[in-house]
């Protein structure tokens, strides 16, 4: 009787060519997947910045609750050795700590480091960076012709109060205070420019958009002191 030849445990090994092409799927899989995972973390963060300025924008609204709608001082101009939104008196913002940001106004209202941090804002820091990612809008004192905060009310729903922008060394040392003009900015740490307005809400704006209206002479979502007819 003869006996059957077992095939069992024969096995074809894969060709260089074979290993090679999966080599090359897998290689294009990734190339056309990183730049997906990237752009998703950079929404996660966006998103994560928007949540962080909302919740600036609910502490405002609390002090303005308890302070007959006015908003805190916003750190700049004539008005910055009054206690602002961001520090209080006697902070050197040259050589300020994170910490320092606990003397300011809204921290009663809102104390959570991470909150004032954007998430794609990574160091090193210099100046009131230390202390936040974000800048109040001086138009809050009228930049600068007011000795005194307006109040939330005064501002038309959409006037945008407080951004994430990166202050810009033409007009004077970046990050020396809390707040600035609008011209002083150029976008922030995401492909969008994210922003805060008086009605608590949030958005984020293209650059193009931001431009248009940073640049122009009119009134304006940025330039927005009320009463003024140009917004400055």
């Amino acid at each position: 009787m003869r006996q059957g030849v077992s095939r069992r445990g024969c096995h074809r090994a894969f060709t260089l060519i074979e290993l090679l092409v999966v080599i090359a799927i897998i290689a294009t899989l990734i190339a056309i997947l990183l730049p997906a995972l990237a752009s998703a973390r950079a929404s996660a963060r966006q998103v994560d910045c928007l949540n962080d300025m909302r919740q600036i924008g609910l502490a405002l609204t609390a002090y303005s609750n308890d302070w007959r709608e006015s908003l805190p001082y916003p750190n700049w101009g004539p008005v910055a050795q009054q206690k602002g939104w961001l520090y209080g008196l006697g902070v050197d913002t040259a050589n300020c700590t994170p910490e320092d940001r606990e003397t300011g106004s809204l921290w009663q209202y809102l104390e959570a480091e991470a909150t004032y941090r954007c998430p794609s804002h990574q160091g090193s820091f210099d100046g009131t960076a230390r202390m936040t990612s974000y800048i109040m809008n001086g138009s809050v004192v009228g930049y600068g012709r007011l000795d005194r905060p307006l109040r939330l009310g005064q501002f038309a729903g959409d006037a945008v109060l407080l951004w994430d922008g990166n202050e810009q060394p033409e007009f004077g040392p970046p990050y020396n205070d809390g707040a600035s003009f609008p011209r002083e900015v150029v976008p922030g740490h995401h492909a969008n420019v994210t922003c805060m307005s008086a009605d608590g809400s949030t958005t984020a704006m293209t650059p193009s958009d931001f431009f248009a209206l940073r640049d122009s002479g009119e009134a304006n979502r940025f330039w927005n002191v009320p009463g003024r007819p140009n917004g400055r």
